[in-house]
């Protein structure tokens, strides 16, 4: 096809570094001005046996295992003493000696401030059960199943579950197929490649009035190990303007489960299901006979001095982090979980809202398009920031990638610098001297 149209092709195998420097070399005596191709073949995990063998992979309905996820202890062994035993060989083949490695020494987190809590797991499970109920319930996924937590639906309902690959706005646009014929598709997929990649189909399957679900996995600033290209912080802001699409972030298991119900079986409108990929910081305890509502969220730390307004496991541990060290200077914050990112109840939030004169906001989000900013036009044209001021914090640049609590602080959206920042906009100052920073490097080992 390429040579058809006037392209210089050229094909080798992408793992022989000696064919690509004669590709490239060649390359080079090309005429300018005519386009060039390089199809290097490749296969996912080269240079470990058992991850390059699809063949074996029968006990996953013969998927491919290693696209997402990271390998566990073992698998993770195999791998490692695969390639340094290759590595060996052929040092030795030429004479040299053996690769000397050191190991790194890792910091140990306690267990206790670890928990076992997937949003995304809870989500799946869900829609096993729901899938018994519904039959026009039909999952699609952008070959992450694993990452997505649906691979126990393909396992039950094979029939019902369709892998597009890595193709996004493929899948949307046959959600937005399947939808017209009256099913109800769910697209699993990472946020950023969701709702940025896809955004033009799910506009268009917006404009046709059907309901189609929408999973965001791996929404927010973490995980930021793999990258800008995988920290989904625009995707508020992208759906957030479609007036048929709510979206919603659970911050525990039993919201997850119920934010999945109510989008499948309640919700008139499409529904965007926005999750944090990795286990919770902490569990995040809702009141007695607390049931999601469309606009309504729930006090999770009450607090005499401010309010803050948070969604999602990882922004309100960070709140709840800066509460507890807000406390010991003599401040205390209220805690707000607000899970509805577009959609707002005027008489919760008023009475949210009642006590407080400061008010603040928090997202895992570019502050342009987030909660902060839906909420604060919210309340400005209500009449409710009369006699109070509302302070955003959010992202205001691209994110930075490391470990969260690398991230997080650079961002300055950890617990400690959100406390700072909270009494600087109070005019205040940290009290407790020595004792603040134990506990801000206690909290810190906690993240």
């Amino acid at each position: 096809k390429f040579r058809a149209f006037g392209w210089h092709v050229e094909r080798c195998n992408g793992h022989d570094f000696l064919q690509l420097a004669g590709v490239f070399h060649r390359l080079a005596e090309v005429p300018a001005g005519r386009p060039k191709v390089v199809i290097a073949d490749t296969i996912k995990g080269r240079g470990v046996r058992f991850m390059e063998e699809i063949s074996g992979q029968a006990a996953a309905c013969g998927k491919y295992l290693w696209h997402s996820g990271a390998p566990g202890d073992e698998p993770f062994q195999r791998g490692f003493d695969e390639l340094l035993a290759r590595s060996n060989a052929r040092l030795a083949a030429r004479g040299l000696a053996p690769l000397a490695l050191k190991a790194i020494p890792v910091e140990a987190v306690p267990k206790s401030t670890v928990t076992r809590q997937y949003i995304a797991a809870a989500y799946g499970e869900e829609l096993v059960r729901l899938a018994a109920e519904r039959p026009e319930l039909v999952v699609l996924d952008g070959d992450l199943s694993a990452d997505c937590k649906v691979r126990e639906f393909e396992a039950k309902f094979p029939g019902r579950f369709i892998e597009n690959g890595i193709a996004e706005q493929d899948m949307v646009s046959l959600a937005g197929g399947l939808a017209r014929q009256g099913l109800l598709p769910v697209c699993n997929s990472f946020g950023s490649f969701l709702c940025a990649r896809a955004n033009e189909q799910i506009y268009n399957n917006a404009c046709e009035g059907t309901k189609i679900l929408y999973a965001a996995h791996f929404s927010g600033m973490i995980p930021a190990g793999p990258g800008k290209s995988h920290q989904s912080v625009r995707d508020i802001g992208l759906l957030g303007s479609l007036h048929n699409l709510a979206i919603v972030q659970p911050c525990n298991l039993d919201e997850a489960r119920a934010f999945t119900r109510w989008a499948v079986c309640d919700s008139a409108d499409s529904v965007c299901l926005r999750m944090n990929i990795g286990p919770s910081p902490r569990e995040i305890a809702a009141p007695s006979g607390y049931l999601p509502g469309p606009g309504l969220g729930f006090t999770v730390r009450p607090g005499r001095d401010a309010v803050v307004f948070a969604y999602g496991p990882v922004m309100l541990n960070e709140a709840l982090l800066a509460a507890e060290l807000l406390e010991r200077s003599g401040f205390s914050l209220e805690v707000v979980n607000h899970p509805w990112l577009n959609r707002f109840d005027l008489p919760w939030l008023t009475s949210a809202v009642s006590a407080h004169k400061s008010l603040y906001t928090l997202d895992d989000h570019m502050l342009a398009g987030g909660l902060g900013e839906r909420l604060a036009a919210f309340l400005g044209e209500n009449g409710l920031l009369s006699g109070r001021r509302i302070r955003r914090f959010g992202l205001e640049v691209l994110p930075a990638c490391g470990t969260p609590v690398e991230v997080l602080r650079h961002h300055e959206l950890d617990g400690a610098s959100l406390a700072g920042r909270i009494l600087a906009a109070e005019g205040r100052s940290a009290g407790g001297g020595g004792e603040t920073v134990a506990v801000y490097n206690t909290l810190e080992a906690a993240q």
